[in-house]
């Protein structure tokens, strides 16, 4: 069910973006495939058009070889950053409008969000405000590359950066909390024999099944904002025939926590014993933001770059935009949603750049 938005609060800042011009801009954005490790093209453009909006400086953080991090300000130190990922998952799919709705690979997640912080950021500009500039990074995901690179840009936080604004597809609504998240493989091993001499082998598979029964049957933590832990098995493989035992097996787990890493993956080891191997982990610890009193909260149970950026100012994670289409073949944005996404995000930087005057 969708949520409604935080109310206009009436801002100076007149709302001048026609659905027309907003449809015809992201549908050009959409058409520049940006999957990951592809985001040059799209950087180009954007690059482009904030030049033309007013930021006067750009800079390229290299990410890797032909990939980098963009960064605009005016001639000011920002105060507050406007940030979030280019990139978008595969495959890139045609572009269409229906009615008031776009379609295409990207449209909420996240380029339908960013063209709404655009807007706002020229709005915030026609009313004389210069201290804001854009972040946008690549890599999110796949490997939150560009936003672990952004860290090392910590020259922002000496000339007064405060606040950045992170964009994801929340429906508007200011995020309270992110869950974590946890990735490991489970390897076992047996002993290869015919199926019909029990003495003769070891299944690996069994064992396998064993200790994934102990992890789904297990009391794992859950918080009062966050809720549950939640454990999701995404691959099992293993053995060579129906009639032989399983020489060894393996399984891919995600988790999505609500309390910190380290105890999570101490206790996975715990449940997997002798019988076991947890191989590969990877992980982000849940993060708990501080959203800005009289606007709709959430609770997001997927990752973002917050972890990442968070440490170069506080974060809001808001954007425009349903995270349930996204990555869905039938990924869309109603042009609703995003004048909604312009108006609060102005309403965002507007309060962020006030803040400490």
């Amino acid at each position: 069910m969708m949520t409604s938005y935080p109310p206009t609060r009436g801002s100076s800042m007149a709302a001048t973006d026609t659905s027309d011009t907003l449809a015809t801009t992201l549908q050009s954005w959409l058409k520049v495939d940006s999957t990951s490790g592809q985001e040059k093209a799209f950087l180009e453009l954007l690059e482009a058009e904030l030049k033309e909006a007013g930021f006067s400086r750009i800079d390229r953080q290299e990410v890797a070889p032909g990939r980098y991090n963009l960064l605009a300000r005016t001639e000011r130190p920002a105060r507050l950053l406007y940030s979030t990922h280019v990139d978008t998952v595969p495959p890139f799919l045609p572009v269409r409008r229906e009615g008031d709705r776009i379609f295409g690979r990207g449209a909420c997640d996240t380029k339908g969000g960013l063209l709404a912080m655009l807007q706002a950021a020229k709005r915030l500009l026609a009313a004389g405000e210069r201290e804001l500039g854009f972040l946008l990074v690549v890599g999110e995901e796949v490997d939150h590359c560009g936003a672990k690179k952004s860290v090392a840009l910590s020259h922002l936080k000496e000339e007064g950066l405060e606040r950045i604004i992170l964009c994801e597809p929340t429906i508007n609504r200011v995020v309270a909390a992110q869950k974590g998240m946890l990735k490991f493989t489970l390897e076992t091993e047996g002993v290869a024999g015919h199926s019909a001499f029990v003495d003769r082998g070891t299944s690996a598979i069994h064992k396998l099944l064993d200790v994934l029964e102990r992890m789904r049957r297990h009391d794992w933590p859950t918080d009062a904002i966050l809720g549950p832990t939640t454990l999701n098995i995404g691959t099992i493989e293993g053995g060579v025939a129906a009639n032989v035992f399983a020489p060894s097996a393996r399984a891919q787990v995600l988790m999505r926590a609500v309390s910190p890493i380290e105890g999570l993956l101490r206790r996975v080891e715990e449940l997997a014993g002798e019988e076991a191997r947890v191989e590969g982990a990877v992980y982000n610890d849940p993060v708990f933001f501080d959203p800005p009193e009289g606007y709709e909260v959430a609770t997001v149970p997927f990752n973002t770059d917050a972890t990442y950026v968070s440490e170069l100012a506080p974060v809001w994670l808001v954007g425009p935009g349903d995270i349930r289409v996204a990555h869905a073949d039938h990924e869309h944005i109603d042009l609703s949603d995003l004048q909604a996404g312009i108006d609060l995000y102005t309403e965002l930087g507007t309060l962020a750049l006030r803040a400490q005057r």
